[in-house]
């Protein structure tokens, strides 16, 4: 929301700026009238508009998280619905709420100084008004189909001070101030609507003046106009004498018809509301909780306490190379393409891997900057996440299996747009199911292009995405472990991303500044922050939905909140952990060897319903 209000507002200071430079001084009063009210309703409307068109012009080029990060916190945060009182809301929410109420307040004294006004004043009906006259006054203003005026005014000549305000009623103009008005009630603290609502009054000044100077004396208008009257302070009438606005109506009478050739300043907002539209489309929205660790059921633990057995055999068996001469560690039929592994298969390889990275950390002290020991063990809901995106590839296009197979390449199903994938490019598809020989040629041609490089290709239609990318075939080379820690000077060279488990000194959570234990104080502050901030989303509640989200983010060398990535089984429910973690104040950035380094973070909340 906050993004949203803040692109609201740079549209409408640029549509406001070409207003106010290059067209405020021409006398195309009607095209500006249309031009203010027009622009801000695109301004409103521009921020929700995506056009595909545009996306897919854009180069993606982001960092992608790499997998084993996602599972360094070894405890979760449960969160449970539970009733929730019925005002429950922020002091940010308490304040935007407040000051509508205010501004409504204000607009419900301005009605009510307008009733007062014509219970007490003499009313006179014609056919296209009815004009009340106000005692002891020389005030002359209109609001819809009343005239209120002075007796004052009325005991002078004051015909072309009602020709004058039968313009504002025959063409409207309350109702524009009234649109500004509403507004103003609900975006109180946006100063740009009251800048809008101020040209508006003026131009339709300028446009009853200009009709009824066709009919007058020029002359004699602009002395009537060079008076001054008493006014009402209400901001959503069309009044007659307003002392700030009479010299600027007086230089409007005097100015010269602009020429028509000035109209193609209007053009102009035709590429402006491109590039607004191009960058719209180009971005990339009480509780009770308490801590446990990840859920095995018994049968995942004896699972996991079999194959602990054979990597201990391997192991006894093959030495330290037991990870690359162990049979089957990724199944029988690893090399098949699409193939779907068991669920002991699934747990062999990721246990496999967790225990090869422990030696490798024993093994090369301080160098793998990974911390297989907070590592969670598999658990059957991975395993049938898993496999619901494993049978994905069923669906895929038989030529498009058989291009992916043949380039000796592999293909991934992924989140719907997921921006984290680091460079490559993007082919959008109307059925990956079912391929048009034309969308081969491009996908191949586009395969063939990242051949042998470390970019990508994302093939996406309306319901799924795929990655695709090289595969890697070669033995895994440890010799860059004794090597890249050092420099040509033997110095250790400093990356710039540290793991939160192995960094020196991690990033300081305000308020853990004089805490003995910064790490454990980051994690019960982190904890705190989730739960106090929690809330289930009724919609989710009322689909049933629960289960666990996993989010990561980035703690940059500045110590802001980056980067978050979301894994859960629902939109609804990202959503809401997504916005906690975009609540997280500024930190102090994490160092390692003295140094500011960008630090990943990541952990699980659980949903869960009564």
């Amino acid at each position: 929301m906050l993004q949203f209000v803040l692109e609201c507002i740079a549209f409408q200071l640029l549509f406001l700026v070409i207003y106010d430079f290059l067209l405020k001084r021409e006398t195309f009063f009607q095209w500006n009238r249309v031009y203010l009210l027009a622009t801000f309703i695109l301004s409103l409307v521009l921020p929700w508009v995506k056009i595909e068109a545009f996306k897919q012009q854009v180069p993606q080029n982001l960092v992608m998280y790499p997998e084993l990060w996602w599972n360094f916190q070894k405890q979760e945060i449960t969160a449970t619905a539970i009733d929730e009182p019925f005002f429950n809301v922020t002091w940010q929410e308490g304040l935007l709420y407040g000051g509508m109420l205010v501004a409504f307040v204000l607009f419900l004294l301005k009605l009510g100084q307008l009733h007062l006004l014509k219970k007490h004043g003499k009313k006179i009906k014609y056919p296209e008004f009815t004009q009340i006259i106000i005692s002891n006054s020389t005030m002359a203003f209109s609001f819809f189909k009343s005239i209120f005026l002075g007796d004052k005014v009325v005991a002078k000549k004051h015909d072309t001070i009602i020709a004058h305000e039968l313009v504002h009623i025959r063409q409207g103009h309350t109702w524009d101030l009234l649109f500004f008005e509403l507004m103003r009630i609900i975006a109180w603290f946006n100063p740009l609507v009251y800048v809008y609502q101020n040209r508006t009054a003026e131009l339709h000044e300028f446009i009853a003046d200009a009709q009824v100077s066709k009919e007058q004396q020029p002359a004699h208008y602009q002395q009537l106009l060079a008076q001054v009257f008493e006014t009402e302070h209400i901001s959503f009438i069309n009044q007659f004498f307003t002392k700030s606005l009479i010299k600027k109506r007086i230089v409007m009478l005097q100015k010269s018809k602009s020429k028509d050739v000035f109209k193609l300043k209007y053009l102009l907002l035709i590429p402006l509301v491109l590039g607004m539209l191009i960058y719209t489309s180009c971005e990339s929205e009480s509780t009770t909780s308490e801590v446990k660790t990840q859920e095995l059921s018994l049968n995942d633990e004896a699972l996991i306490e079999d194959i602990k057995s054979e990597i201990k055999q391997a192991k006894i068996q093959y030495g330290e190379n037991w990870f690359i001469e162990m049979p089957n560690i990724f199944g029988d039929n690893q090399h098949k393409d699409f193939y779907i592994q068991t669920k002991k298969e699934y747990f062999r390889s990721s246990l496999s891997f967790i225990y090869y990275m422990s030696d490798l950390m024993q093994k090369y002290p301080g160098k793998l900057k990974i911390d297989p020991a907070s590592m969670v063990y598999p658990s059957e809901e991975e395993y049938t996440n898993y496999v619901k995106r494993e049978k994905a590839f069923q669906i895929l296009d038989e030529n498009l299996r058989i291009s992916v197979s043949d380039k000796d390449m592999s293909i991934h199903l992924i989140e719907k747009d997921d921006k984290n994938l680091g460079p490559g490019d993007w082919i959008t598809v109307e059925d990956v199911k079912d391929l048009t020989g034309t969308e081969i040629k491009k996908v191949n041609k586009a395969l063939d292009l990242i051949k042998g490089t470390p970019r990508n290709v994302v093939i996406k239609d309306e319901q799924y995405s795929f990655l695709i990318l090289n595969k890697i075939r070669q033995p895994l080379d440890l010799n860059f472990l004794e090597e890249s820690s050092k420099n040509s000077t033997g110095k250790s060279e400093q990356t710039e991303t540290i793991s939160f488990a192995t960094i020196d000194q991690v990033p300081i959570f305000p308020g853990c500044e004089n805490a003995s234990d910064k790490r454990g104080c980051f994690n019960d502050k982190i904890q705190l922050h989730i739960s106090k901030n929690f809330r289930y989303p009724i919609e989710a509640q009322e689909a049933g939905l629960q289960g666990r989200v996993s989010v990561m983010f980035m703690i940059t060398k500045e110590g802001a909140i980056e980067n978050i990535r979301l894994r859960g089984p629902d939109k609804l429910l990202e959503d809401e952990v997504e916005r906690i973690i975009k609540r997280l104040p500024n930190m102090t950035p994490g160092k390692h060897q003295g140094n500011a380094v960008n630090v990943p973070f990541s952990i699980p909340v659980t949903f869960k319903l009564k």
